[in-house]
């Protein structure tokens, strides 16, 4: 199962210095790639290999380091609301983990962290071709949104918004919880599923290229007879 391979971006962030508001809007992971992206997944290997000998496994270390490769190489992302400074909490009073460009005509009146979401996309999972208008998604998003517009009338209230392709499920902290506890379970089942998948494959094999196709011409002509007796 796809791992969340980003951390919320309230981590540490009120601790950094106030001057990276002055900074360019946007910050760009480090990239990895070719002869590196293959040093590095060897390091992690080895790491893991040295420090937690009773958990590792090669498919193990290779998911980790894909998946701080994922990480280190995503799109850029916004600023949060503390690296953009105090004036710019106190004049949208943002938490310092919110990075919602409100200024900005279409931007959201509520203050969200950055998502988290797995590097495994819709495309590579569905193929029924249901979900092609969000193929491009990832598989599993989550992230923190606080909804206090007009907090005098109608409350302030904190949600997880967990996204799964095209749906998006929002959430109170409890429900998060509960979610996260049935996902947990289920990681658990799903390995048992894909060892028994991993055995039975064993005995797979490709079919007949040439077979496959006479029967597709013979399915064709029965199909082709049937409607014609109908008609």
């Amino acid at each position: 199962m796809g791992q969340l391979t980003t951390s919320l971006s309230s981590s540490a962030i009120d601790n950094e210095p106030r001057e990276r508001a002055e900074q360019p809007q946007t910050e760009t992971a480090r990239e990895h790639g070719g002869a590196g992206a293959a040093d590095f997944t060897a390091a992690v290997d080895e790491a893991m290999r040295k420090t937690l000998p009773a958990e590792y496994t090669p498919e193990l270390a290779a998911q980790i380091a894909a998946d701080t490769t994922a990480r280190l190489n995503q799109a850029p992302r916004p600023l949060t609301a503390a690296q953009r400074g105090d004036d710019w909490m106190n004049r949208w009073g943002c938490p310092g983990f919110c990075v919602e460009a409100h200024g900005e005509p279409t931007a959201s009146e509520a203050h969200s962290t950055a998502p988290v979401e797995t590097p495994l996309r819709v495309s590579e999972l569905d193929h029924s071709g249901y979900s092609s208008n969000g193929e491009d998604l990832p598989w599993l998003t989550a992230q923190v949104v606080v909804v206090n517009e007009k907090a005098q009338a109608y409350g302030r209230a904190t949600q997880i918004w967990l996204g799964y392709g095209v749906h998006l499920a929002e959430m109170t902290p409890a429900q998060g919880r509960k979610a996260l506890d049935e996902l947990r379970a289920f990681t658990v089942r799903l390995a048992a599923v894909v060892d028994l998948a991993e055995q039975v494959a064993d005995d797979d094999f490709p079919g007949d290229p040439e077979v496959a196709r006479l029967d597709t011409e013979a399915t064709d002509k029965r199909i082709a007879a049937t409607n014609r007796t109908r008609a």
